[in-house]
């Protein structure tokens, strides 16, 4: 073994081994610094890599969508005694609400927070809270609960009480009783714009009629005759006319509501029930129950303007806050068709339950977890 001598650091000659000693080889550094310039590269592509994932993972239209929460629909399925929640953004029935027998009206409040809910096998109606889509609450109303209708505020909630010949208002703020007044038979309501006024569908024995009431004082205004039965109405966008459907007339009646005076009507399908307009005013809807179809009106010409074929005895309707998208339910074929009101076009059918009969479809994007979790 060769020896080497070299100079401490005091000055003096010490001895050591050859092999102890490091030779500098000049491809060393290169590939200490070719090994670490790749390890960095390769650290950072790993780091990029992984970024980029958990971004597209994160922000991907798909995750997005799934993610979101979409307006809901809520619909009375009368032989189910249940009420069907929808993703509308799915399409889908989210969860059933058991309700009282017999599911017959329905309002959501404006805030799209409390749905009522009356039941015509019971005596009570039945309010659910949207955020978790359970019964938070059941008000005694009388035999027989028919249609109900909603102030434009949401402060109050009418309620035809068929059985009781009696008309009850709710308040929605503490979910009592505020008055009754005496209607024979009322079936459906409707409430002008002014939240002021009330019309009312009285089904009578020998004696149908448009009753008028008087919202802030709770009394009947006037009876206004009529020769057949009157079934659905409401309010015109402009709030001057009451459209409404008698049954055995194969057309939409059109009060002046400052005459009192039918003025006109409007020729449709077979059997029409609810009259109703998309929230943009533009477009009247009615549902024809004998040929299936709903019905596109201009209710300011008084015209058709247009035919949508849906399911088997089509019952009520609710549109999207856009004046986009209708939903038909239909009692007989129990589902609901979607409607695209542009292309005039059914986009999906949705299998609801047994008779599904009203719906109310939120105006808004629900945050509960139900609609989240799906």
């Amino acid at each position: 073994m060769m020896e080497r001598q070299v100079l401490a650091r005091d000055g003096a000659r010490v001895s050591t081994p050859k092999f102890l000693h490091y030779t500098r080889n000049p491809v060393t550094p290169m590939l200490r610094s070719l090994f670490s310039r790749g390890w960095r590269f390769a650290t950072m592509s790993a780091l990029l890599l992984l970024g980029t994932s958990t971004y597209a993972l994160a922000y991907s239209p798909v995750a997005a969508a799934q993610q979101a929460p979409v307006p809901k629909a809520y619909v009375g399925l009368f032989k189910d005694n249940a009420v069907a929640v929808l993703d509308t953004g799915t399409n889908q029935v989210l969860s059933t609400i058991s309700v009282p027998a017999g599911p017959h009206g329905i309002v959501i409040t404006p805030d799209d927070r409390w749905v009522y809910v009356s039941s015509d096998g019971a005596s009570t109606v039945s309010v659910i809270d949207t955020n978790t889509d359970a019964i938070s609450n059941s008000i005694e109303i009388g035999q027989m609960p028919h249609g109900l209708a909603i102030t434009p505020n949401g402060a109050m909630v009418l309620v035809a009480g068929f059985g009781t010949s009696q008309v009850s208002a709710i308040d929605t703020a503490t979910n009592q009783i505020l008055w009754k007044v005496g209607v024979a038979n009322p079936h459906n309501i409707a409430i002008t714009q002014d939240g002021k006024t009330a019309y009312v569908a009285s089904q009578g024995q020998n004696a149908p009629a448009l009753a008028t009431l008087d919202l802030t004082s709770g009394a009947l205004k006037g009876m206004m005759p009529l020769d057949n039965t009157p079934r659905a109405l409401n309010i015109s966008p402009d709030g001057q006319e009451l459209f409404f459907t008698e049954a055995g007339i194969d057309a939409v009646q059109v009060l002046d509501i400052a005459s009192n005076q039918i003025v006109d009507q409007i020729p449709v399908g077979a059997s029409p029930h609810l009259p109703s307009f998309t929230p943009d005013g533009n477009l009247g809807l009615v549902v024809a129950q004998g040929p299936g179809e709903l019905e596109l009106v201009n209710p300011d010409a008084y015209t058709l303007v247009g035919t949508v074929k849906v399911g088997t005895m089509p019952h009520w309707t609710a549109t999207t806050s856009d004046s986009g998208t209708a939903y038909v339910t239909n009692e007989v074929s129990n589902d609901v068709s979607v409607i695209d009101l542009a292309s005039q076009t059914v986009t999906a059918t949705i299998q609801a339950g047994n008779a599904p009969r009203k719906i109310v479809v939120q105006q808004s994007a629900s945050t509960s977890a139900s609609a989240i979790e799906q």
